[in-house]
């Protein structure tokens, strides 16, 4: 019987760091079904839903926890869900920048049931405005009660000044 389940892991990048777990786990079973890598700084987090026979997960987790000691591992369940999703959306968002902006649009998209499966914000000091520049770049999944117009009338209300492009 196979068993699915996410696997969290951190810690400092190192060469061929990710093909080391891929090899360990492959040799003991596993596949990742789907991954996602940030690198920031010489750090890293990744996110795998493995599949693995239940027989063999003890194995894999403990395997892994020791030929890679210098790394973190976080263990959770997966559980698909059904909320009904029925458009993927590409965000990007640019106005002046202010305190809790990244927070008020959490807020925002939390509010309308928005699943965010991607999120990048950068702060950026432009000289010439002698003001600092928010912009964040989204992958988004609207519920099927939620527009594109809605999202953007609701996103709109964060600044007086701001930009947002939708596409897809």
């Amino acid at each position: 019987m196979q068993h699915k389940f996410i696997t969290t892991v951190l810690g400092t990048l190192q060469p061929n760091l990710l093909q080391s777990l891929a090899q360990v786990s492959r040799e003991i079973g596993a596949s990742w079904e789907t991954s996602k890598v940030i690198k920031l700084d010489g750090q890293f987090v990744a996110m795998m839903r493995v599949m693995i026979d239940v027989d063999k997960e003890a194995s894999l987790k403990q395997a892994l926890e020791q030929q890679f000691s210098q790394l973190t591992f976080v263990y959770a369940e997966f559980e698909h869900q059904s909320i009904h999703l029925s458009t993927e959306c590409k965000l990007t968002l640019d106005c002046n920048d202010r305190s809790g902006l990244t927070h008020d649009i959490n807020e925002i998209l939390s509010d309308l049931d928005v699943s965010v499966d991607h999120q990048e914000c950068y702060r950026v000091q432009v000289s010439s405005l002698g003001k600092t520049v928010y912009s964040a770049k989204m992958t988004l999944r609207l519920p099927e009660n939620v527009t594109k117009a809605l999202l953007v009338s609701q996103l709109e209300t964060l600044s007086d000044n701001i930009r947002i492009d939708v596409t897809k």
